[in-house]
């Protein structure tokens, strides 16, 4: 704002907000608050006006907006005055415009077409906000107009401004340049009012906004100061403003770096003095704080998002107040960082951009040119599909205790590629979750090792595919569970054999177990494996070589699902046949009456048998014919005390005797065969009425015998047939026999002397204890005696 006070000084041409001093070739100011003073007493001589082409950077094509300007239909080339009374009275002016003026005021060139408004009356110069309507204005095609102020009153300030229209139509020579010339018509009248040419003009500008950080230079500068004196207002009245060293500052210009109203006061060479003052606000320079980017899905594929970019605003602020800062979005740095900010976003709460940097102007709400910038990118991302798998099948397992309740461990992992389902595993993530929900706010993900405790058999749970780059980009899909239950098995089973033989190794059709482990065999696989876990490959003709007798076999069923479990078959392999002409037993027992009948012991033929067949167990029995051994009906019950059956036996006494041989764990496999023989051996025959030995001997009664004289008629030149002697019937029935028989002294005269046949082969001896016929006489015959 600009004060004037009426001084005692010479005529000063100033701008208001630049203090520019113009000599008296110069025009007025280009705009109101750059008005020029002037009083009618110092025009002694034309000034150039501004045209159309002028380079005076003080010219404008035309007037400022947002004034009324009356009767003026345009203001091109304006020049702006202002000038203050000092004598009351009217004040009549002729505005001269001419392409050349003398100094003495006469046109000598062509004339130009001149317009003016004036406004007043106001008690300052300080009005350029609040003219009003004109009090005098003219809009004539004439080169000189004339203007009048009526009934001035001293002190009183008038704004006077002058255009110039020629420069405004085409075709005018040198564009409407010319000389402008003012004067007072009516000055020597005895109402005439007068102005003021003693006005110390204290001028420090307009106000000034600017922001914090910047240093605001005002200049008092005046051509007619002896000295100048600075305070400031900031809000407890007007101070002084001191230097460093606590003196008033005298200087023309001030340095200002906070707000407050600054105010000069000039004192002139003759002691009158002006003050001016000046309004400087300082406003705070915001901070733009980068906040983070932006992502958002794209959800149709084109390449587009719509973002709400006015959610980064409280980031961008960091805590500043919203209510003090403006915050806008641009495409560019330079449309963000320049003076005015220009190409701000609209809609930026649903903007729609591809991915794009976007920069951010804060600005200071009350000084736009208070101004941080920042950017973030918006990033459009894909939006992932998440492709339903497969049914996800696996069997039922014991890790939880019970292989058939339908709970198993899954492996999730294994499931990722056929979700992603060519997707970047490095750009795109996979979890699981137990519901929908849980999926879609990524809510309590499931272990990869997941247990379906609480669905058994079958399960659905949600894949969640999401984009690592912005994990609020994703999409779900069911994925189906499914737990398949194991072969039911019946095991172990039991698989036997009868062997051909007696090793217990047999070729064995396991398969014949497959119905017996499994209800389901017929829609089922089975695999065989050994005691030593090898695989057989033709279970129907598999040889247990490694394994007599007993073999544990391996089987694995697996079912049209898959799935397997393992079970047993216990082989037993039965060896129960004794091959053809195998004898336990070759029993021989004399016939001792001659009926063809003996009594045999053949029972030890049965541990014979069974030793055979170890480690095998078997149950051994005996029977007469083949029939009976088949049918088991009449076994022979005591193999130790057996007669033997004249029905079955041969003329040669000879009876075979059928043995049943039975697997303990088996009674399929029998063996059947004559493998015990009975001999009935006849006893030798005794021939009647053997001859008696005799002897001499000198002595009565008493001689020395050969009995074994007597053999070859007894045995009857048998010489298989052995010979036994015995004194007498005690000695015979007690079979002590004679031990030297062929030194053999009677103890009677006769003697009868018993004996026994033997047969040297079959042992058998012939006694005959019931008639004693078996006997002869032995009889000593005394030698004569000579007398």
């Amino acid at each position: 704002m600009m004060k004037i006070l009426r001084l005692a000084l010479a005529f000063i041409l100033f701008s208001f907000s630049n203090t520019l001093v113009f000599g008296q070739a110069s025009p007025g100011g280009p705009t109101c608050a750059d008005a020029v003073p002037f009083c009618t007493a110092e025009l002694a001589q034309p000034f150039d006006n501004c045209y159309n082409g002028s380079t005076n950077p003080n010219c404008t094509t035309s007037g400022e907006s947002g004034i009324d300007y009356g009767c003026l239909g345009s203001t091109p080339y304006p020049t702006w005055y202002f000038l203050q009374i000092d004598q009351a009275g009217t004040l009549e002016f002729e505005i001269v415009q001419n392409g050349s003026i003398e100094d003495d005021g006469t046109p000598t060139g062509n004339g130009l077409d001149v317009d003016f408004a004036i406004w007043g009356p106001f008690n300052d110069t300080n009005v350029c906000g609040m003219l009003g309507s004109p009090l005098d204005c003219s809009f004539s095609a004439a080169p000189i107009e004339n203007a009048t102020i009526p009934n001035a009153q001293v002190g009183e300030v008038y704004v006077f401004l002058v255009t110039n229209y020629a420069a405004s139509i085409g075709g005018t020579p040198n564009g409407g340049q010319g000389e402008i010339f003012i004067s007072q018509t009516n000055a020597t009248a005895g109402n005439a009012g007068t102005t003021d040419c003693s006005i110390v003009n204290a001028s420090l500008g307009a106000d000034q906004e600017v922001c914090d950080g910047e240093t605001v230079t005002l200049d008092a500068t005046s051509p007619d100061a002896a000295g100048y004196a600075w305070a400031v207002d900031t809000g407890a009245g007007f101070m002084p403003v001191l230097d460093g060293t606590g003196t008033q500052v005298t200087t023309a210009t001030l340095d200002v770096t906070t707000s407050g109203n600054y105010q000069v006061t000039i004192t002139d060479f003759n002691g009158d003095t002006g003050t001016d003052e000046a309004l400087v606000t300082f406003f705070t320079v915001p901070t733009a704080t980068q906040p983070a980017d932006l992502f958002e899905c794209d959800t149709d594929a084109d390449g587009s998002a719509t973002f709400n970019l006015d959610t980064q605003i409280d980031d961008i602020l960091n805590g500043q107040d919203p209510n003090e800062f403006d915050v806008t979005f641009h495409l560019s740095l330079a449309d963000a960082s320049g003076p005015a900010g220009i190409g701000a976003l609209a809609g930026t709460a649903a903007y729609t951009s591809t991915t794009d940097e976007i920069f951010v102007r804060v600005e200071n709400a009350n000084l736009a040119e208070c101004v941080a910038t920042t950017s973030f990118m918006i990033n459009v991302v894909d939006l992932p599909v998440a492709t339903m798998p497969d049914l996800y099948e696996i069997c039922d397992d014991a890790a939880d205790g019970d292989d058939t309740n339908g709970v198993a461990t899954f492996d999730l992992s294994t499931l990722n590629d056929d979700v992603l389902n060519g997707l970047d595993p490095m750009q795109f993530v996979v979890s699981y979750h137990a519901t929908g929900p849980d999926a879609t706010a990524n809510a309590n993900p499931l272990p990869l090792a997941y247990e379906n405790v609480g669905s058994p058999n079958n399960d659905q749970i949600f894949a969640r595919v999401e984009n690592t780059a912005f994990t609020g980009c994703f999409s779900i899909t069911p994925v189906n569970l499914r737990v398949n239950p194991l072969p039911v098995l019946a095991s172990p089973v039991t698989l036997r054999q009868c062997d051909d033989d007696m090793n217990g190794v047999s070729i064995i059709n396991l398969t014949q177990a497959e119905g017996e482990l499994s209800t389901n065999a017929a829609n089922e696989t089975f695999a065989y494996f050994d005691s030593s876990g090898a695989s057989i490959p033709d279970p129907t003709a598999y040889m247990n070589s490694s394994n007599p007798f007993l073999e544990t076999i391996t089987v694995t069923v697996t079912n049209l699902n898959g799935c397997s479990r393992d079970g047993a078959i216990n082989l037993i392999i039965s060896a129960s046949q004794i091959p053809g002409g195998t004898l336990f037993a070759d029993e021989m027992e004399c016939d001792t009456d001659s009926d063809g009948v003996a009594l045999f012991d053949f029972s030890a033929a049965t541990a014979a048998i069974e030793a055979s067949f170890a480690p095998q167990v078997v149950i051994v029995s005996y029977y007469e014919t083949q029939q009976e051994a088949l049918s088991e009906v009449n076994p022979i019950v005591d193999p130790s005390a057996y007669n033997n059956n004249l029905t079955y036996t041969s003329a040669g006494g000879v009876q075979d005797i059928w043995v049943r041989v039975e697997a303990d764990t088996d009674n399929g496999c029998v063996g059947l065969g004559e493998h015990v023989r009975l001999t009935v051996v006849p006893n030798p025959t005794f021939l009647p009425n053997i001859s008696s030995l005799e002897e001499c001997s000198p002595i009565a009664n008493a001689a020395q015998f050969d009995l074994t004289e007597n053999d070859a008629e007894i045995t009857g030149g048998d010489s298989n047939i052995l010979v036994t002697y015995y004194e007498n019937v005690g000695n015979y029935t007690a079979m002590n026999a004679i031990a030297n028989p062929t030194t053999f002294l009677n103890s009677s005269n006769p003697q009868t002397i018993y004996y026994s046949l033997e047969d040297a082969t079959t042992g058998c001896t012939t006694f005959d204890f019931v008639n004693l016929a078996m006997n002869f006489e032995l009889i000593v015959n005394q030698n004569p005696v000579l007398t």
